[in-house]
């Protein structure tokens, strides 16, 4: 690999015992649930305890910590985030919520999803998928896919939260779970206002999410519904923030996401389990930016969009899942999106596009033991999208238990994602002669379980093809030259004592874009942290997480031209102490960045300083 190198941290994991997996089933990367142990793929699960024990507030926070995933994010709770899998695009990653697609090819970022946009007391698990995954899910999964499980019904339970923090923090929250005879259901609403711990970003929102489940013999039938309602405000991106921006002027949005899937699940007989589903996602958008002084920058400028989504697939699972078996089926995706945009320069300049596409799949996955020990498998799917030729997507992988403590595993995937609506059809950057972007992934690595610890190593390769970006000189958007990414990730987990459990990860990545000397924005080429989870006796526990950030290339446009820096490297420490009042009463105090450290997120957008934020949960 170029310029490879190993952080010491991460050479360190490297010569610690290796990663570890629980019989837990995973429902990503696969076409009917499998344990990890029949998933050949680099995987991580959390569930909701792991996930707040990363950060108790903020769902960004947390993945930060989540080896080869990093989110940027710009400022205070109001700037929009962007995932980076594996040094990856931020809309190169497929978000699923309870199984419905979030990406929105009409948005400015080419379908990239705001994280913001999620609740973390709304979460009850995330899985995340690394590597191509277009042989499972077609366009979209280049990098990966992170699913985002809501609560599941049955288990009966009630739990009240109440948080309160500096800078006019809040949020309030009930989830419930249970059954009515066979009927199970579960729901949570949540509001939150997360104040401004920065100059000028704000954020609130309110959610509300619902599943019900009813099984009976060999019928299952699964529904959920969301709603999101939130509003924002930010200086816009690239204006130099707070410190630099030459008026004060804010950008300001409203959003709602709303979505809905139905699925029915029937064991026609021992061999042969059959599943239909359908699943709608609809997002409705109003943006308003002042642009940024001067504005030869970017002038004024809004849009309001409206975007829907619809998905059919009908899924059979063939064969023993402890042997050999297949998963083969069909789908049907409809997507339509609507931007009523405007631009002052200085006379008012109508922005408006809508576009509408079809793409109808089919595919079939193959899976079988060739020993007791040694896991194949292989999928390909066709994707027919409207007025483009078809794509065809692969991927072949491999697990090999070595031992009853230690695992191999290998892939090798193909990805697509097809033009964004904005990059096809903006009447200013729009081109209509773009083509899909494609990756062609590997990686490989090793699993151990033991006991009490467990970890994982693993390297990766990805090249990219036809990526799409912006031509400055020829003021449209164009394909451009192929981009490699390469690097290692890791990750340790270890119950040192009865009481202390101590977590180590890291990751790098080297981005290699022969034909450019421009550079990939808002990406660290190493990360590394450490966590500590103690419990002090039943009543106190103390959670400790520190998180090291490698230096990130950033641009501004405040002087009136696009002018490139390097952000400094930072180091981040977070505490959480809990009190169990009784049995069903827990009290938390949460401290971010407690060392106060000084650092920016963007050219003039400083990360808020230290904060600190009380958590009341009650549990029936």
């Amino acid at each position: 690999m170029k310029h490879f190198r190993l952080t010491p941290l991460i050479a360190a994991l490297v010569t610690l015992p290796a990663v570890s997996a629980t019989e837990e089933l995973i429902i990503t990367g696969s076409y009917n649930p499998v344990t990890n142990e029949q998933l050949s793929s680099s995987v991580s699960v959390l569930n909701q305890e792991q996930l707040l024990r990363l950060s108790n507030h903020s769902l960004i926070d947390a993945l930060r910590q989540i080896p080869s995933l990093w989110v940027e994010e710009q400022g205070g709770p109001g700037g929009v985030t962007s995932i980076n899998l594996r040094g990856a695009e931020a809309n190169h990653t497929l978000v699923l919520l309870d199984g419905v697609q979030l990406n929105d090819p009409t948005n400015t970022r080419g379908g990239a999803f705001d994280l913001k946009g999620i609740n973390i007391e709304s979460i009850e698990r995330i899985e995340i998928i690394r590597g191509a995954q277009s042989a499972i899910y077609g366009s979209d999964a280049l990098a990966g896919v992170i699913h985002i499980i809501t609560q599941t019904p049955g288990k009966k339970s009630t739990t009240l939260n109440a948080s309160i923090g500096e800078d006019d923090y809040a949020s309030t929250g009930v989830t419930a779970s249970g059954a009515i005879g066979q009927v199970g259901y579960a729901f949570t609403l949540q509001t939150t206002d997360a104040g401004e711990p920065v100059a000028g970003s704000t954020a609130k929102n309110k959610e509300f999410s619902g599943r019900l489940n009813w099984q009976q013999e060999n019928h299952a039938l699964n529904f959920s519904y969301r709603y999101f309602d939130g509003e924002r405000t930010s200086f816009p991106e690239q204006s130099g923030g707070p410190e630099y921006a030459q008026q004060p002027d804010l950008d300001e949005g409203e959003y709602t996401d709303k979505s809905a899937a139905l699925s029915w699940t029937m064991q026609v007989n021992n061999v042969w389990q059959s599943k239909t589903s359908a699943s709608w996602y609809r997002r409705d958008e109003n943006q308003t930016s002042p642009g940024i002084l001067p504005f030869d920058a970017v002038p004024p400028n809004g849009a309001i969009i409206d975007f829907e989504r619809t998905q059919f697939s009908w899924i059979n699972t063939l064969g023993d899942q402890q042997k050999i078996w297949a998963n083969i089926g069909l789908e049907t995706k409809r997507e339509d999106g609507i931007s009523e945009g405007y631009l002052f320069a200085p006379e008012v300049f109508p922005l408006n596009f809508a576009l509408e596409r079809e793409i109808n799949s089919a595919f079939i996955n193959l899976n079988a033991y060739a020993t007791d020990n040694w896991l194949i498998q292989a999928s390909l799917r066709r994707d027919d999208a409207d007025n483009v030729a078809a794509n065809d997507s692969g991927h072949i992988g491999t697990r090999y238990k070595i031992n009853d403590n230690i695992s191999w595993f290998a892939n090798w995937g193909q990805g697509f994602k097809l033009p964004s609506f904005f990059a096809l059809g903006h009447p200013f950057v729009g081109n209509a002669d773009l083509v899909e972007e494609t990756v062609t992934t590997s990686d490989t690595g090793f699993e151990y379980n033991r006991d009490l610890i467990s970890t994982r190593l693993s390297v990766f390769h990805h090249k990219y093809k036809n990526l799409i970006d912006y031509d400055g000189e020829n003021n449209t958007n164009v394909n451009r030259s192929p981009v490699k990414t390469q690097g290692v990730e890791a990750e340790l987990n270890w119950q040192l004592l009865q009481n202390l459990h101590w977590r180590v990860h890291g990751s790098y990545a080297d981005i290699d874009m022969p034909s450019s000397e421009t550079h990939l924005l808002g990406r660290p080429q190493a990360t590394y942290g450490s966590a500590f989870y103690y419990t002090i006796n039943n009543v106190w526990s103390l959670n400790l997480n520190y998180l090291r950030v490698d230096e990130r290339f950033a641009v501004s446009r405040y002087t009136g031209t696009g002018a490139e820096e390097i952000l400094d490297a930072y180091h981040r420490i977070d505490a959480n102490i809990r009190w169990n009042i009784n049995a069903n009463t827990q009290l938390g105090l949460t401290l971010e960045n407690l060392a106060d450290e000084t650092y920016y997120t963007d050219i003039g957008f400083p990360a808020p300083s230290r904060l600190a934020k009380l958590n009341l949960r009650l549990s029936f």
